[in-house]
């Protein structure tokens, strides 16, 4: 079905370009028999659809939030090179974690959301706990949401983390929590998985399962779904509802358990060129999972719940968000 609307779709936009007066003037897109497509150099405005809120806000983000992104981790150690150093990898978070604290996207996340945190330990895992300083809305009290922070199963605890929940937490007037789940390099899967299960066991002794939502962007829509694979499996009551942001559903890419589709979608490649990142290639050996996920095993419906559509069938109801630019668009439409 979905190989048939791709093939719709390239055939309204072949029809469209040969339609317009402008296709006789302009190099036209060369197609390749497997489907490659070779794009000549265009120009590429932002989006019509864009309210002048947006446009401003977009403006912010790339004359003054953006260029932070890539500077705010200078100069702290590299998590590869104190793999074997537990202190050293904690030091290293701990550096990242102070310079993210200075950019302006933090500091304007915190005056713009006020919400109280406090630190607990749920069943072992350090979590952090947001509630709006005027209160958690009433009609709420009984609801709780669980946010994975993102951050490529390796970084992000305390300061990702802190930005994805603060502002749901004031803007839905809601109480959120987000535990600090283990990480590469120190650790592999299902650690992720376990520490986040553990932290909602412990929460369905205060609150019905169908009260709990959870949610996750990048790293930490790939682990929410991964969660709920889990309950699944193992039978555990049901969270009301789910949010994968920023990601889709993990699905093995070829014959390689933990190596996943969305590395080389079509997203992957469009986002490489417009934002000037290199840009995937076919390896010349089948690629092999590092990180947080080698050694994983085939099959596994944990680690990749997208190759499972009898799985994926009985799945809470999911909030699915991508921006038409993210590297995620492809994995979130698959999903």
């Amino acid at each position: 079905m979905r190989n048939r609307f791709g093939l719709v779709v390239a055939a309204l936009a072949a029809v469209v370009l040969s339609a317009s007066p402008l296709a006789a003037q302009e190099e036209r897109p060369r197609v390749e028999a497997d489907g490659t497509v070779h794009v000549p150099a265009f120009d590429l405005p932002e989006t019509s659809y864009f309210s002048d809120e947006s446009r401003a806000a977009m403006k912010h983000f790339r004359e003054v939030y953006g260029p932070e992104f890539g500077t705010f981790s200078q100069g702290c150690a590299n998590l590869n090179d104190v793999a074997d150093d537990p202190e050293a990898i904690r030091a290293a978070r701990q550096c990242v974690a102070d310079g993210y604290y200075k950019t302006a996207i933090y500091r304007d996340t915190v005056a713009k959301h006020p919400v109280k945190i406090t630190a607990e330990t749920i069943a072992g895992v350090y979590t952090e706990v947001f509630v709006p300083e005027r209160g958690v809305a009433e009609e709420k009290e009984d609801r709780l949401l669980i946010s994975i922070h993102g951050g490529g199963f390796r970084v992000g605890a305390r300061y990702f983390s802190q930005t994805e929940a603060m502002q749901v937490a004031d803007m839905g007037g809601y109480k959120v929590i987000s535990p600090d789940y283990r990480m590469a390099p120190e650790a592999t899967h299902p650690a992720g998985v376990e520490d986040v299960i553990a932290v909602y066991k412990a929460m369905l002794e205060d609150y019905e399962a169908s009260k709990i939502g959870i949610y996750g962007c990048s790293a930490g829509a790939m682990l929410t779904a991964q969660t709920v694979a889990y309950i699944l499996e193992n039978d555990l009551p049901l969270p009301g509802a789910i949010g994968l942001f920023c990601a889709g559903i993990p699905t093995t890419d070829g014959d390689t358990p933990g190596v996943f589709k969305m590395g080389r979608s079509e997203s992957a490649f469009l986002v490489s060129a417009l934002g000037g990142f290199p840009r995937p290639v076919e390896p010349a050996e089948p690629p092999q999972p590092s990180g947080y996920f080698r050694g994983v095993k085939a099959g596994d419906p944990v680690v990749a719940p997208g190759d499972h559509d009898d799985l994926l069938a009985r799945f809470p109801p999911a909030l699915l968000i991508s921006g038409t630019r993210a590297f995620a668009l492809g994995g979130g439409l698959a999903s």
